[in-house]
């Protein structure tokens, strides 16, 4: 199964560099799953769950972005370090559970359809952009009131 799995992966995920075949083969199973084995992505730790929304991986990234701000909440330099922690060193196993259930909605792992994945797998800038506009709208009475010295409470 393991080797079944690789295999599509390589063959469906857009760009897949011979650190990412490395990586993933690494810390597959074999039922397909990964297994939360640290190893380092570069543009995920840079990004953190914007990196993932790219991928499409919404679940992950969601899930990424829940953990960062509860600790956000207490501490937020933890929050960034999480982020990209998370980001950065869990994309892979992310990544491969995203796949895993992409295989599941195109036809199950005996037969699934390849231009069904493919289309999953593309990477889209779109939610990144809806994302960072959400997060300006949000902040943005509390950049304005930091730059102009008015007060939030008036």
């Amino acid at each position: 199964m393991k080797e079944k799995f690789l295999k599509l992966l390589i063959e469906i995920y857009p760009n897949l560099g011979e650190y990412d075949k490395k990586a993933f083969s690494e810390i597959m199973r074999d039922d397909g799953l990964g297994k939360c084995k640290p190893i380092f992505n570069k543009w995920g730790f840079l990004f953190g769950w914007f990196y993932l929304l790219y991928r499409r991986a919404y679940t992950e990234a969601f899930g990424v972005l829940i953990a960062s701000l509860m600790v956000g909440y207490f501490y937020l330099p933890g929050m960034i370090i999480l982020n990209s922690f998370l980001g950065g060193f869990c994309y892979y196993f992310l990544y491969l559970n995203k796949f895993s259930m992409d295989i599941d909605r195109c036809g199950g792992e005996h037969l699934p359809d390849k231009e069904c994945l493919k289309e999953k797998a593309k990477v889209s800038f779109i939610p990144v952009v809806i994302a960072f506009v959400v997060i300006v709208i949000l902040i943005w009475p509390v950049v304005y009131a930091a730059i102009t010295g008015a007060s939030l409470k008036s």
